[in-house]
């Protein structure tokens, strides 16, 4: 990886919004950075762009808030869901960093 956060532990979103988007561009295909500011731990659902059954998550990783973590699937965009709900789903593109900030609340980073 090209960039590294110059933290360890818990990081402050601020932080986290500084140096994200570097970090996420020298991540592997198919792989984006999200940090959850959402106040409690999520489970992240993560399926390819093109599943529409979407029985089989790609990947499940548990974010605990003031933590980032990878959440990773193919296609060009691919679909996310928090805690597995669906008032909790969002899209995210590969190699981009985002703010979970609870259901219906992400933000990009640039």
């Amino acid at each position: 990886m090209a960039s590294k956060m110059k933290v360890n532990g818990e990081v402050d979103v601020n932080t986290f919004v500084d140096q994200a988007a570097g970090i996420a561009k020298a991540l592997d295909a198919g792989t984006a950075l999200v940090y959850n500011d959402s106040n409690k731990t999520v489970q992240f659902y993560c399926y390819n762009g093109g599943d529409i059954f979407m029985t089989i998550p790609f990947v499940k990783p548990v974010i605990a808030h003031g933590y980032s973590g990878l959440v990773a699937a193919g296609g060009s965009m691919f679909k996310v869901f928090a805690d597995n709900k669906s008032e909790g789903e969002f899209l995210v593109k590969p190699n981009h960093a985002y703010v979970y900030r609870g259901p219906g609340k992400i933000e990009a980073v640039q």
